[in-house]
């Protein structure tokens, strides 16, 4: 059985697509976990009303925010499944999404199975409705195309090492879009209070604890471009997570992979300056309030943008951007803000 687990906290507009994406699984031995995290909308009376009509279906109900980790957390402590999966509240998947990753996982023995995904908008959400209105048409149609393509799905297996290097240290690391074999999962959980970023420390502990772990490029998954999202939002001192989660992560990296930390420290020096931007953003009357975070991202910026060879692994672009940060810090905001 697979656990999907979806934290929810006022997803009105878009937790019916979810549920119905998941109802229409061609995979069936499957429970799904909807965690509603104290919404003040009609999420959780729309997921009653769907666990009324399918008995795969719990829905729990926290009586207050505690935030998506925490929900995240009781999804997995609840779970009965051998597998576990994520999905977001405002996403949706593929007909066959947990048939395909279930039967490359039983191919490959893996731990660990990452698909793909595609971006959608609400255009493609309209699309989905017409879809749930004529399911027998759209399965027809989504079983002669999973067909087609099977024959150029690929798969990369790898080991923990490899995939660390090869995929998660080049940006891929969320925890949706992955089936995690229950093993995998014993002993570790999303942080509480951190807000950006937990997911990527959940998936590092988890692919530590495994030992095969097969990336593929199917696209099963919706990640739904949310205009309203966390990370479309004005700053608030929460942005600073970015930076703390990788700063964690690279205290792990030192332990276990001592090799990787020059790749990690790059890293942090691409947060501490995507962070900056988003200071960047604020006018110069809403800056004063975040004194503190505009120092102390010049101080993490200095740490680890020190070694010359932290410049080989960054993107395009950034060599300049950590030039002029370095030499000329007010400049660079006012100059960032001024640009976006």
């Amino acid at each position: 059985m697979i656990s999907i687990v979806v934290p929810i906290y006022n997803g009105e507009k878009y937790i019916e697509d979810c549920i119905r994406s998941i109802l229409m699984q061609t995979y069936s031995d499957w429970e799904l976990l909807l965690i509603d995290n104290a919404s003040v909308d009609d999420s959780y009376e729309i997921c009653k009303e769907f666990a009324r009509r399918d008995d795969r279906i719990q829905v729990l109900h926290q009586h207050r925010n505690m935030g998506v980790s925490a929900a995240r957390n009781l999804g997995i402590e609840k779970s009965r499944g051998e597998f576990v999966t994520f999905i977001d509240a405002d996403d949706w998947v593929e007909t066959d999404y947990l048939d395909r990753l279930s039967a490359i996982q039983k191919k490959k023995k893996a731990d660990l199975v990452i698909c793909e995904y595609q971006k959608a908008y609400d255009k493609d959400r309209e699309y989905l409705k017409t879809g749930f209105e004529n399911k027998k048409e759209l399965a027809k149609t989504e079983k002669s195309n999973a067909d087609q393509d099977k024959k150029k799905c690929q798969l990369k297996v790898y080991e923990v090492k490899e995939y660390l290097e090869k995929y998660f240290l080049k940006g891929n690391t969320h925890c949706w879009g992955v089936l995690f074999a229950r093993e995998v999962l014993y002993g570790i959980y999303f942080p509480k209070g951190i807000t950006i970023g937990e997911d990527m420390l959940f998936l590092l502990d988890a692919a530590w604890n495994a030992r095969t772990i097969v990336v593929t490029n199917y696209k099963g998954y919706y990640y739904y471009i949310n205009e309203s999202g966390a990370m479309n939002k004005k700053f608030t001192s929460s942005y600073m997570d970015q930076i703390t989660c990788w700063e964690k992560a690279l205290e792990r990296m030192k332990k276990e992979y001592p090799e990787l930390i020059t790749r990690m420290e790059s890293i942090l020096v691409v947060s501490v300056l995507l962070v900056v931007g988003k200071l960047s953003e604020l006018d110069e009357e809403e800056r004063k309030q975040y004194t503190e975070e505009e120092k102390v991202c010049y101080e993490y910026f200095k740490r680890y943008s020190a070694k010359k060879e932290v410049k080989q692994f960054l993107p395009s672009g950034y060599p300049l951007k950590v030039f002029v940060y370095k030499h000329f810090p007010k400049m660079y905001i006012f100059l960032y803000g001024k640009l976006r």
